[in-house]
């Protein structure tokens, strides 16, 4: 079912205008000054070319409820709350072990993309995606019934895993549907304020859940059904998204079935005949093995060192980061609009490159001012990482590619998650069992081996540009027996 480009415009009432509003701002009392406050703020569906007006507002409701949710699922909330809450429940490594399960969660379930690829392969997208919504909410109620014991703690390891393993065949799915929906020039400033809406509601959740429970434990149970309550309405606005020449899209998928095969096979082909997409993933796998394995080892270390509280614990693992994106997204948005992605990552990744060198230094000598310091930096590169992560591989893929590529991208994203799992919580407790305190030697390699994806970054730039790489060739097909350009 294709969208409509154009619509008459309805004849000057101010009470009809409410339309072209999120529906719960639509809903609000004076509907003309939340209209001219989100136009301000570049919100507003005007503000969006014509063609991409419906979809853009229909997502934005949606982003308004589904956060509510999601705030269970977020690996920097979860982790701290069943550090603090789990302590003296259950033996200090399995904790351990399960913390950091969790803080990795929501990259390890990218090892499940190959299978959403597969599955989504000529379907309906929205209605996949609406899916996959629905049982993240049946999964966030399993949460907060999940008892206070050993095995209510190996339950929500359960849930989070699987809830994150259905957003990420969100993501993926997305992508075509973003892909389809909204041109070049603006997909990055509409994934920039979607990413705003939902960073800010799930920070100030956060917070919200922290301060319940320093009160009483029990509350992130009452939190979390409300939050089960809400999502449902989000998933119902989502379901009103349609996909720009659908039936299309869904042809050429299914036409490109026998000569490129589904599955793990189909992704590493990408690869094997895309040169330029391999390199860049091979650097984007260094930046974020060392970004994801200080993450999951960030919620124990604050604890164990610095003794903080529910309410602190999130400010500094959730709140702040999550807080400091909305300020960095629109700068990154613009960049990345006009930049191929290869030179946006030669830019961006030295700021998260600044951020562990922070946090190394606080958690070497101590300095929790540090540590906050290097969550904030982390939070402005994590505007921009945001937008690179959801659309970078665009930049790569032929439209009808569009799945396999992102494919590509969140099941390596998976794999960095395992690695930093395996090798970070055992090189940390190896470490502090021979000398306490000597923990912090783990961020130092954290911090090494980051380094080195931004400067395979800057290199690639530099190769792309003196070779004459123009984003207009980005989009070539991909046949099995054809190289990838250098």
């Amino acid at each position: 079912m294709s969208e409509t480009v154009t619509r008459p415009e309805s004849p000057p009432a101010p009470s009809r205008t409410n339309d072209e509003l999120p529906m719960p701002l639509a809903l609000a009392g004076d509907a003309g000054a939340s209209r001219a406050a989100w136009r301000w703020l570049g919100f507003h569906p005007r503000a969006m070319p014509p063609i991409a007006r419906g979809n853009y507002r229909r997502e934005l409701a949606a982003a308004l409820f589904i956060p509510f949710m999601l705030v269970a699922f977020e690996g920097t909330v979860i982790s701290v709350l069943v550090r603090i809450a789990f302590e003296g429940t259950v033996n200090r490594p399995y904790l351990n072990v399960v913390t950091a399960l969790l803080s990795v969660a929501p990259a390890l379930a990218n090892l499940s993309s190959a299978a959403w690829v597969s599955l989504a392969h000529g379907r309906d997208k929205v209605r996949f995606i609406v899916t996959l919504q629905r049982v993240m909410v049946l999964l966030c109620a399993a949460i907060a019934l999940a008892p206070s014991t050993p095995f209510g703690l190996g339950l929500i390891a359960v849930a989070v895993l699987g809830a994150r393993c259905c957003w990420a065949g969100i993501l993926t799915i997305r992508s075509t549907v973003w892909h389809a929906n909204y041109p070049d020039g603006t997909r990055g400033r509409i994934a920039g304020k979607l990413a705003t809406v939902q960073v800010l509601l799930v920070a100030t959740l956060a917070l919200g859940l922290g301060q319940a429970m320093e009160a009483a434990e029990w509350w992130y149970r009452v939190l979390l059904g409300v939050g089960c309550v809400m999502a449902l309405v989000g998933t119902w606005l989502w379901s009103g998204v349609r996909v720009r020449r659908h039936a299309a899209l869904r042809r050429a998928e299914r036409e490109l079935t026998p000569r490129h095969g589904r599955g793990l096979g189909s992704l590493w082909r990408v690869l094997a005949h895309d040169r330029d997409f391999a390199r860049f993933m091979t650097f984007q796998f260094l930046l974020g093995v060392g970004n994801i394995t200080a993450g999951a080892l960030l919620a124990i270390v604050l604890r164990e060192r610095f003794g903080v509280s529910y309410k602190m614990g999130l400010a500094i693992n959730t709140a702040i980061p999550m807080l400091c994106m909305p300020l960095s997204v629109p700068v990154w948005a613009r960049l990345i609009d006009r930049s191929h992605v290869v030179h946006f990552r030669a830019i961006h990744s030295w700021v998260f490159v600044a951020s562990l060198a922070a946090l190394t230094a606080g958690i070497w000598r101590g300095q929790l001012w540090l540590v906050a310091l290097a969550v904030l930096a982390k939070g402005i590169a994590a505007g921009g990482g945001a937008l690179a992560w959801t659309l970078g591989h665009l930049d790569f893929a032929p439209p009808h590619h569009a799945s396999r590529y992102m494919g590509v991208h969140v099941t390596l994203t998976g794999a960095r998650g395992l690695i930093s799992l395996v090798f970070g919580v055992s090189a940390y407790e190896a470490l502090e069992a021979h000398t306490p305190g000597s923990g912090w030697v783990v961020f130092a390699i954290c911090l090494v081996v980051t380094m080195l994806g931004a400067c395979g970054f800057g290199w690639m730039s530099l190769h792309m540009r003196k070779t004459g790489y123009k984003p207009g060739l980005r989009h070539r097909d991909i046949e099995p027996t054809t190289q990838g350009a250098s």
